[in-house]
């Protein structure tokens, strides 16, 4: 199972394509690895990598939201725009495994 999610704010709220999904979305709780990326109003981007401790994947936009809401005071909250993509990984089944 591998999933990969990304986000953008440029989408309209509540627009179905503002996340995208690629894989297989986990059925239980997993640990997301996530890049996050914020634009400055004089056009400066800058980079984050977080990870976020194991969750669903509708859990996942709030869980980030809060992250991106402190990194954004820490900036002075003058970030015009911010995205994200966050991927996760499960384990491997042994070979011969039923499902």
């Amino acid at each position: 199972m591998s999933c990969t999610i990304t986000y953008m704010t440029s989408r309209a709220p509540g627009a179905e394509d503002r996340a995208q999904k690629r894989g297989t979305l986990p059925r239980r709780p997993v640990r997301w690895l996530a890049s996050v990326w914020m634009i400055a109003p004089n056009g400066e981007k800058t980079t984050h990598s977080i990870t976020v401790p194991a969750c669903t994947a509708p859990d996942l936009v709030p869980a980030i939201g809060e992250r991106i809401d402190a990194l954004a005071q820490e900036n002075g909250n003058t970030c015009i725009q911010f995205g994200w993509t966050a991927s996760a990984h499960g384990a491997r089944k042994p070979r011969g495994a039923k499902r």
